[in-house]
């Protein structure tokens, strides 16, 4: 079947509620949009609403998005490991074009989907930040610098 939309959702796992949210990639093969919801509502910097899209006409987009999808493909058909018991959840939905959809939620660390969201992070426009949904460990030690 071939994949038509690739919904990435995820949530904070245990922390304090002022970090708390929850977030929602969709890529096509010509789009990719996210919005990121803070929990509570602040005027902290560190914890505010985003939300961009962005559409092109471009194959970039769509050659990657054909790669994302065997990566999503691949992550879809995993056994169940273990469920982390502090960390949130990350989601993935399928929308395959017979309209026929996939959903798989897994309580584990986003760096068990490191290989995929390599991927996705290549199509994420330069003046975004990394969406949390697909933020891996090795990001967090790049802010630490």
């Amino acid at each position: 079947m071939k994949t038509k939309k690739i919904v990435i959702k995820s949530t904070s796992g245990f922390c304090p509620v002022e970090y708390a949210y929850s977030d929602k990639l969709t890529i096509t093969a010509n789009s990719i949009a996210y919005e990121y919801k803070p929990y509570l509502k602040s005027d902290n910097s560190f914890n505010v609403y985003r939300k961009w899209s962005y559409k092109t006409t471009n194959s970039t987009l769509g050659l990657a998005f054909e790669k994302i999808a065997v990566a999503v493909d691949e992550i879809l058909s995993r056994d169940q490991e273990a469920m982390y018991c502090d960390c949130g959840t990350i989601d993935f939905i399928v929308t395959y074009e017979d309209g026929n959809k996939v959903v798989r939620e897994f309580g584990v660390p986003a760096d068990e989907f490191a290989e995929c969201f390599k991927i996705i992070r290549e199509i994420i426009p330069v003046s975004e930040e990394i969406p949390e949904a697909i933020r891996i460990s090795e990001d967090c030690d790049d802010e630490d610098e």
